[in-house]
Order: C-alpha cells, then sequence, then structure tokens
C-alpha cells in the first residue's frame, strides 16, 4: 500500500470510527465496502484497508454471509469483555501509577473535567468519550505496548456496548453527576499514590458501567 493510500485509508476509518462513535451506525450494521467507497469517494481498495483498520481496533468485525458489521455481543460476550478489561486495566493502572507525574495527574484531572461539562450540558456522547479519553490516557501512561494492542480493543468495544446501553436505557443526569463523582475519587486515589485504593475504585466504576449493559441485553435477547 503506498503512503498515500494508507493515509487515506487512515481518514475513511476516523470519519466511519467517529460515526460510529456517534451511533449513526448501531452494533450489527453492516458496513459494505461499496456503500463506503461511493459515498467517501475513493477506491473500494482504500474503503477495504479502512474497514480492516477499524477490525483492528475492536470497531468492527467480518460475519460469513454478511460481511462486515459493527461488533455485536451476546450477554456472554459482555461479561467476558468486562472480565478482562478489569483485570487489565488493574495491571495498567499499577503500572501507569509507578511513573505518573503530577503534569500527567492534571491531565487526567482535566479530562475528567471536561466529562463533567459535557454531563452538565446533557450530552451522553460527549460524556463517554470523555470517559472513554481517560482511559485510553491511562494506557498510554502505563507503557506497556503489548498490553495495549490487547485493551485498545476491549476499551472501544465497551464503547460500542455503552452506546447500546444509551440507545435502550439511557442514564439520567443524576447518574452520570454521581458517575463522575466516583471518577473523581479514583484520581483522588491516584493523586496520593494510593494503589489498592484506586484498583478497587476503578472496579467499582467498570463494574457499574457492565451491570446495566448486561440487564439491556438480556432485555433485547
Amino acid at each position: 500500500m503506498s503512503e498515500r493510500s494508507a493515509t487515506l485509508a487512515r481518514i475513511v476509518a476516523d470519519t466511519l470510527q467517529q460515526q460510529i462513535r456517534e451511533g449513526l451506525y448501531q452494533c450489527g450494521d453492516r458496513l459494505a465496502e461499496s456503500i463506503i467507497a461511493r459515498e467517501m469517494n475513493v477506491s473500494q481498495n482504500t474503503a477495504r484497508d479502512a474497514l480492516n483498520l477499524l477490525e483492528s481496533a475492536g470497531w468492527v468485525e467480518r460475519r460469513p454471509r454478511r460481511g462486515t458489521i459493527v461488533c455485536q455481543f451476546s450477554v456472554d460476550d459482555a461479561r467476558e469483555l468486562y472480565t478482562l478489561r478489569i483485570t487489565l486495566e488493574r495491571l495498567v493502572l499499577a503500572w501507569a501509577m509507578e511513573t505518573i507525574t503530577e503534569a500527567e495527574k492534571m491531565q487526567l484531572g482535566h479530562i475528567i473535567a471536561e466529562a463533567r461539562i459535557e454531563a452538565n450540558s446533557g450530552s451522553d456522547t460527549g460524556v463517554r468519550s470523555a470517559i472513554l479519553a481517560f482511559h485510553h490516557r491511562l494506557l498510554t501512561l502505563a507503557q506497556k505496548p503489548r498490553t495495549a494492542s490487547l485493551l485498545t480493543g476491549l476499551l472501544n468495544q465497551c464503547y460500542l456496548l455503552g452506546n447500546m446501553r444509551a440507545r435502550h436505557d439511557p442514564h439520567s443526569a443524576a447518574t452520570y453527576t454521581e458517575i463522575i463523582t466516583q471518577y473523581g475519587e479514583l484520581l483522588t486515589h491516584i493523586r496520593y499514590n494510593h494503589l489498592p485504593e484506586a484498583q478497587s475504585a476503578l472496579e467499582r466504576l467498570l463494574l457499574a458501567e457492565r451491570d446495566p449493559v448486561l440487564t439491556v441485553l438480556d432485555l433485547i435477547g
């Protein structure tokens, strides 16, 4: 693939990723190379390369006789995803806290402050995007590329599950206020280097994120 083709595929992938994150494409929706190529005025090869990038990042999957779809999950899939995510993120948090600087702690604080602003404006997508950015930032701070490769897809797939949950059972403003308050408590433990307390706070947050997802998946079958 030429450098120009790779750049174009990345642009198409980023555009599609944003559309998926905003809920324009839902879990199970098909992404056809021919339609993407036509709508974005690129070759079908470029559209295919873009979908390959999205697949590597955990946003889409290829299904027999269905082609490429936005990742779709069962209740068991969701349980497995969150079990893996909790295990890996506890490790990531420990690694990040070994070397985190005061400036980096402030960066994490700014991300949660942005989430609070989004919550006050009533933006579900904005809140969840900020929270996703927080977890990706922790992953960067851990400086473990192999773990990053594994966990990035899990984070993105949990975001998709959040999209599904928000569509069927949207959080209230009070719920988001409580979630962000709990992230503030996590930040406090990080600031004071209280690792066990930080890991416990993180696990509680992820379990609280998981449980409404499982309820919705049970309801929609």
